[in-house]
């Protein structure tokens, strides 16, 4: 439709305007141009920030965790190594 993107065209067809009438009045050119570009733009998505408040940590849990499991390994490093874990398991 004289030289216009074919999104641009396909709006104008469904909004009903005609090319006479473009002819008629060049300047509503711009005006319906305006009113396509605000119509087909896309929202942008925005990056939002990590939630940390999700996680629901609690420092003293995980530390204690860790203080359990480092007195695990130091009583079974007193018997031959870590190795000799895994042998009484299985």
């Amino acid at each position: 439709m004289n030289g216009f993107s074919p999104e641009f065209a396909d709006w104008l067809k469904s909004n009903k305007v005609s090319i006479r009438k473009l002819q008629k009045n060049p300047e509503s050119l711009g005006q319906y141009y305006q009113e396509w570009a605000k119509t087909s733009r896309r929202p942008r998505k925005e990056s939002r920030p990590p939630r940390l408040s999700n996680l629901n940590l609690d420092i003293g849990t995980i530390l204690n965790g860790v203080k359990v499991a480092n007195e695990v390994f130091k009583t079974f490093q007193g018997t031959n190594g870590i190795g000799s874990m895994f042998r009484r398991f299985m």
